[in-house]
């Protein structure tokens, strides 16, 4: 039977670089706070698997019997082979850019002269890595190939079972990759580790590497492995009943966030007959609860910075991310480098004149990321005024006339609610038909708020309600009905925990962890407090969280942060956990609060521009009907077009892209 032509695929929603635990206590932990009901996006109609495995992919430069196949494929000019490395012996691999072409481009990219202020040297300084870089990786080289045999016996043995018959469903990995352990198991998919064979010869890679300047904290992607060096992947392998749509979504979405920075990178997928595989670069990760506790400031400001410019660039592409929290943010608190991957819930954002569903908000635009309220002279404020009344009404009525019916009748409101409890944004809670990057931000406001507090996890609501209940317990009911508001909804609840004002989030932080605020004399590099967190395995509940334990009975008495930090940490967490999506703060600006913000050139000038932005980017644009990248190319002597490959062609800060540099316009 001839082997199947490999398709571009992606990895599915579970955590794919995460690493697995053979302990039993903190596996079951693990899956309470991790395997959580999310309601999936794109849980229509299923599709037909053999429909599936039929869809052609888009935006190639290498074709095989004339199908689109996936980028990576393509080897590199110098060292063109015959044959298709994921297909059968029949097929003729045919580049589309002939050698001469390349060449052409090549000679192009190096006539550009750089200005004083243009990142001087980039692509050469792409070229070599840092000697400390070099010698960090070659020590975790040995240890990174032996991890199997540090799991017990019986694990080992189920583990190169699954490797077994991984291999003989997808022979074709065994010729480019050599298998060496498993990194994690999930509901659609198993990820494992792997050595990529021909990374020095035969592979083109600069795609999935991106051009990141050294100036970039998103450097270490752009930069080649060391010669010689043992370079290592992931695999993810989707199993057979993923939703299509899915599998489908997330892929193209991945694709689109090529040369994002600190956002996991697609090398390449594909499949086998039913079998669908993804090859990712390797990230290194540790556990969350290993070192949120008493993690030195100068990791916390590296950890949110990382995350936050993964945001950004992704919603600069329209892109929501929606299951933002630790286990899809993999970082390495060794280097401080972190990776947002998963992007199984991910979603684009449409920029329409009004939200849906009658929000008193506007959609995401360029100029307002999270949308704006509505001005009141464009809303009936004597219905909002009514609606008011009534819900406050309620929440003074006895309780066996406060809640929702057991069997409600009414019709339901359909919103996207996709994400992991604890983590949800009060808009998709209040289903919110309209929502925007802010979803996110308010999912990484979470994230700072475990460092700060010492405690992971802090929220676990059972439904909708009860998370809504959790907020509303901290911020109060004005706030809370402020924000229902803003999406046309009403809050009402006679719960007395839950008070007319409520709290800040600072005075939160400060009632869940009072040693923060003890001596403020230590500098970041104090020694770690000893700030009272859970139990292993247990969890809290809103009046635990409002009830701390007295003070007097922590053993600390200095705290871990300096009180500029401190106030400028909660000051960006109050912004970031705003109720009212329009008054979050961006992730872009977030990056240049005081807390993030960095001394010389700002974020700014190591954006990577979406298709169509930047300084060269009226030249780029995208075609009508085959929705490809293209590149325009206009001087004395050519005047001409070319398709751009995903990853290709993405000008930085002010700096033209690396194909426009030769252009008079631009020297």
């Amino acid at each position: 039977m001839a082997m199947a032509t490999p398709m571009l695929l992606s990895h599915h929603s579970s955590n794919p670089l995460e690493m697995d635990t053979s302990d039993e206590e903190a596996r079951y932990m693990v899956t309470q706070i991790r395997e959580t009901p999310s309601t999936d996006p794109l849980n229509e109609e299923e599709v037909d698997d053999q429909q599936y495995l039929h869809i052609t992919p888009k935006k190639r430069s290498v074709k095989v019997n004339g199908v689109p196949t996936p980028f990576r494929i393509q080897p590199k000019p110098a060292t063109t082979t015959t044959g298709d490395v994921y297909s059968d012996g029949d097929s003729d691999l045919e580049i589309v850019d002939d050698e001469e072409e390349v060449e052409r481009w090549h000679r192009r990219e190096d006539t550009f002269v750089q200005t004083a202020g243009d990142m001087v040297g980039m692509e050469e300084e792409m070229e070599v890595a840092p000697e400390r870089e070099a010698s960090v990786d070659a020590l975790d080289e040995e240890d990174e190939e032996n991890t199997l045999q540090l799991k017990p016996p019986e694990e080992q043995e189920e583990i190169l079972e699954e490797i077994e018959d991984l291999e003989n469903a997808v022979p074709q990995l065994t010729d480019d990759y050599k298998i060496i352990d498993r990194l994690g198991t999930g509901t659609f998919s198993s990820v494992y580790k792997a050595v990529d064979l021909y990374y020095h010869s035969k592979w083109h890679n600069k795609s999935w590497h991106g051009r990141h300047p050294r100036g970039s904290s998103a450097h270490f992607q752009s930069l080649p492995r060391p010669p010689g060096s043992k370079v290592f992947v992931a695999i993810k392998r989707i199993y057979v009943t993923s939703n299509p749509e899915r599998i489908k979504n997330e892929i193209v979405i991945m694709e689109d966030c090529l040369g994002c920075r600190h956002v996991a990178q697609l090398i390449t997928a594909f499949r086998h007959h039913d079998q669908v595989v993804a090859i990712m670069p390797y990230q290194r990760n540790e556990d969350f609860r290993d070192y949120f506790k008493d993690y030195p400031m100068v990791g916390i400001r590296a950890y949110m910075r990382c995350l936050f410019r993964a945001l950004r660039d992704i919603h600069a592409r329209d892109i929501v991310h929606r299951d933002v929290k630790p286990a899809n943010f993999l970082f390495d608190s060794r280097k401080h480098r972190g990776t947002l991957c998963d992007f199984g819930l991910a979603a684009r954002v449409g920029l329409h004149a009004y939200g849906g569903d009658h929000c008193f908000h506007t959609s995401p635009s360029m100029d307002a990321p999270h949308g704006r309220t509505i001005s009141n002279k464009d809303l009936n404020t004597e219905a909002i005024k009514i609606a008011q009344k009534e819900a406050r009404y309620k929440s003074m009525l006895p309780s066996d006339r406060v809640g929702y019916p057991e069997k409600d009748l009414r019709p339901v409101s359909k919103a996207n609610r996709a994400g992991t409890r604890g983590f949800r944004a009060p808009e998709v809670l209040l289903k919110c038909n309209d929502q925007s990057g802010a979803i996110d931000v308010w999912s990484a406001g979470m994230i700072l708020l475990f460092f700060l507090t010492g405690k992971f996890p802090l929220f676990q609501s059972n439904d909708d309600i009860e998370a809504l209940m959790e907020i509303a317990s901290i911020i109060g009911k004005k706030r809370m009905e402020k924000a229902a508001t803003l999406h046309n909804r009403t809050f009402a609840t006679n719960v007395p925990s839950v008070t007319q004002d409520g709290m800040t989030w600072r005075e939160f932080v400060q009632r869940n962890n009072p040693d923060l605020f003890r001596s403020q004399s230590p500098p970041p590099s104090a020694t770690p407090s000893t700030s009272p967190t859970l139990e292993d395995g247990s969890t809290l509940t809103a009046a635990d969280l409002l009830h701390p334990p007295d003070p007097s009975s922590s053993q600390s008495t200095q705290s871990l942060y300096s009180t500029t930090d401190l106030n400028q940490a909660l000051d960006l967490l109050e912004r970031l956990l705003h109720p009212s999506a329009t008054d979050r703060i961006t992730a872009r600006n977030a990056l240049y609060h005081p807390f993030l913000v960095e001394p010389g050139p700002g974020d700014d000038a190591f954006f990577p521009h979406p298709l169509g932005k930047g300084r060269c980017g009226e030249y780029h644009f995208r075609d009508a009907v085959t929705e490809e990248h293209h590149a325009k190319f206009v001087g004395p002597k050519y005047d001409e077009t070319r398709r751009m490959n995903a990853g290709e062609g993405i000008p930085i800060g002010d700096n033209v892209c690396e194909l426009h540099r030769g252009m008079p316009e631009f020297l």
